[in-house]
């Protein structure tokens, strides 16, 4: 059109017009998620040059341009992703809390019940009742082991359910990313300016992508968005989109790991993901769920161990020695799952050796050019390397065993996890309250006609498998005398085959019976008895320091302890024999309930309910610190949401007054329009 009035004036109603539609455009997506808003930038048409100067011929539309922030953006798709990565995490985290901390379903009020009932048994060891009720509550113990364990499992499978469904919600996303880089590149070579709306649609499905896992992204010269996610996996590459797939776990058919699968090759990438909702899943698995599960199963084995050692130390009331109360959870409970992909057949075993050092941490042990290799998942330590098995791992509790075949090939990978099915396994085996060891299975005793002042303990039983208990015949071979030859000398004789019939009350006047010279009353026909026979040498006593007889000074050792005090005198004897008929005896209940309070976990550090609570505690205080993280990562993302809005949101105020502007512009335009039709009209009038 030149330089002429006309020409000028319609380029500025054009620009005027589409500078009105592009504010109508704003206006309409006020409310869009995600849209950016859109300004028309103009330019001035080169001028018309001539001999007097340049004439000005109009205005041209140079772009339309969205306005964007790309650091901004950025900030924002990070804080979308930490937000909701906390969220989810403290969503699981406070059911555990919720879940442990339960005054009604935790396990602390089953194990002060459990043992307030030990304490019953011990109050009157011969009550039916009392018996009863320590197997009822201990039952009730299993039961609530079971449950918590049963509720975490829940919450694994709850998860594995969840990564499914986050697994498919990436996919679907990363493929909408791409298609929507191939439409940008096809928008640009038509129109050559870059598709705002596309653009704006692209970072939506970012964004939205960002909510579900972290994300980094790098935009290529033709304008496709390249994303990547956990150490670098190209999960969108310029039209084309990898796939993550949820596959079952190479170690554990109960868990499940992602597969990344690009052009060609697979990876397993579980451990690399952060951000967004999955990142907070798997850091709840990892951080709470697992060690959460494996501290309720050490404390179960720790219960069940320790309390059965205790129990097989006792007789019950059929004067019988003690058996296993509670099932052997740490037998049953190691567990070394191997890697799908070994090519050895060799099956290992963990066998639980101190339950005081067991850890909460799973394993990894590798093979490598003949050597095993044992690292704790919990800190990623090295424990140690074995060049063969059996190992011994001493400062984690247990030990490694081949448990069956021979071929182990470099290369094969194992996970040990020494108390995750801890409380699953753990359960009652006694259903009889004649079963219940609350006795001694040994008594000791002074003789009535003892003139000295000496005493003898009561007898401490520390080892049940020592031959010198008769286990299967309920008996102590051989049942011991202590006889002292003068003040400071004594011996132990052999008591077998001794026919005392041993009384706590005084020695009766049946005729039948006489008291014999050791004090302890005997049968008439005592005379047709063996003879003691010494066990020992004359050894020395202290009257001031009191002497352990038991193990004896020489150093044998027959299971048991037993310690005189006092000031024996010449001819007085002690006598320690199986306890046959000791109902009344509490001995071994009392050790049973002082379990309660003995720090038999953590490297004699904590009891039970101590380690129950620091569990508690510690869930508790994730829960909070997650708590407080999230309302502050909620701020941080606001904020960056409004410094993004201040960039690209659209601002209705500001637009009403550019329509009003843009619209006088237009009408300004169209009169300069009236004035050109005008001067033409008069010019044609002219040549009439």
């Amino acid at each position: 059109m030149g330089g002429d009035i006309l020409g000028v004036s319609v380029s500025g109603a054009l620009a005027a017009q589409r500078s009105l539609v592009t504010t109508g455009h704003n206006i309409a997506n006020a409310n869009t998620d995600g849209y950016s808003v859109q300004r028309v930038e103009l330019e001035a048409r080169p001028p018309q040059l001539a001999a007097k100067g340049a004439i000005g011929t109009g205005v041209n539309i140079a772009n339309v341009r969205r306005m964007f922030d790309d650091f901004v953006t950025n900030d924002v798709r990070e804080n979308t992703s930490l937000n909701s990565s906390l969220k989810t995490n403290y969503d699981y985290t406070s059911q555990v809390d919720n879940l442990l901390a339960d005054a009604n379903v935790g396990l602390a009020p089953a194990l002060q019940s459990f043992f307030s009932a030990v304490n019953g048994v011990a109050d009157d060891p011969q009550s039916t009742s009392a018996r009863q009720v320590m197997i009822s509550e201990a039952r009730a113990l299993s039961q609530r082991f079971h449950y918590l364990d049963d509720r975490l499992n829940s919450l694994r499978q709850g998860i594995n359910e969840d990564l499914h469904s986050i697994i498919q919600q990436i996919n679907d996303l990363s493929s909408s990313i791409a298609k929507v880089n191939d439409t940008i590149v096809k928008g640009r070579e038509v129109g050559g300016k870059s598709p705002n709306d596309l653009l704006d649609q692209r970072d939506r499905l970012i964004k939205k992508l960002s909510e579900l896992v972290a994300v980094r992204t790098a935009e290529q010269e033709d304008g496709r968005m390249n994303v990547f996610i956990g150490n670098g996996q190209s999960l969108v590459i310029g039209s084309n989109a990898a796939v993550l797939e949820v596959e079952t776990s190479r170690f554990d058919p109960n868990e499940v790991e992602i597969v990344f699968k690009g052009q060609g090759s697979q990876s397993i990438v579980t451990e690399f993901l952060t951000g967004g909702r999955m990142g907070g899943i798997l850091e709840f698995r990892r951080g709470i769920l697992d060690s959460a599960q494996n501290e309720l199963g050490r404390i179960a084995i720790g219960v069940a161990k320790t309390f059965n050692a205790q129990h097989q130390q006792g007789m019950d009331l059929d004067s019988r020695m003690g058996t296993d109360f509670f099932s052997k959870a740490g037998e049953l409970s190691p567990k070394v799952l191997p890697h799908f992909s070994n090519q050895g057949n060799t099956i290992l075993k963990a066998e639980i050796t101190d339950v005081d050092k067991l850890t909460t941490s799973d394993y990894s042990l590798s093979y490598r050019a003949g050597v095993y290799s044992l690292v704790r998942l919990s800190d990623e330590k090295l424990i140690g390397t074995y060049t063969s098995l059996p190992a011994e791992i001493e400062d984690e509790g247990f030990r490694i065993v081949v448990d069956a075949g021979s071929d182990i090939q470099d290369g094969d990978n194992f996970i040990i996890r020494p108390t995750r099915a801890g409380a699953e396994n753990f359960s009652v085996v006694i259903d009889d309250v004649k079963r219940i060891a609350a006795a001694s299975p040994i008594r000791t005793e002074a003789a009535i006609s003892n003139t000295g002042s000496g005493k003898i303990s009561h007898a401490e039983v520390v080892d049940v498998s020592n031959p010198a208990f008769d286990r299967s015949n309920s008996k102590l071979n051989p049942p011991y005398i202590i006889q002292f030859v003068d003040e400071t000398h004594f011996e132990i004789l052999d008591n077998t085959g001794k026919p005392f019939q041993f009384k706590r009350a005084a020695v009766p006047q049946d005729p039948a019976i006489v008291a014999g010279e050791d004090g302890f009353p005997e049968t008439a026909d005592q005379e047709n008895s063996p003879e003691l026979s010494s066990l020992t040498t004359e050894l020395e006593y202290d009257p001031f320091t009191g002497l352990d007889v038991f193990p004896t000074p020489g150093g044998e050792d027959f299971g048991f302890r037993v310690k005189i005090s006092g000031e024996p005198k010449a001819g007085d004897v002690f006598r320690i024999e199986f306890n046959t008929d000791g109902t009344g005896d509490n001995n071994n209940v009392r050790k049973l309930a002082a379990l309660q309070d003995a720090p038999v976990l953590a490297n004699g550090t904590t009891d039970y309910s101590q380690a129950y609570s620091q569990l508690v505690s510690r869930v508790g205080s994730k829960t909070h610190e997650l708590d407080v993280n999230g309302k502050a990562q909620k701020l941080l993302l606001d904020q960056a949401i409004e410094r993004k809005e201040a960039v690209s949101g659209v601002n209705l105020d500001e637009e009403a007054a550019n329509l009003i502007r843009y619209q006088n512009l237009y009408q300004a335009n169209a009169q300069v329009i009236s004035v050109a039709n005008k001067m033409l009209e008069t010019l044609m009038n002219s040549f009439r």
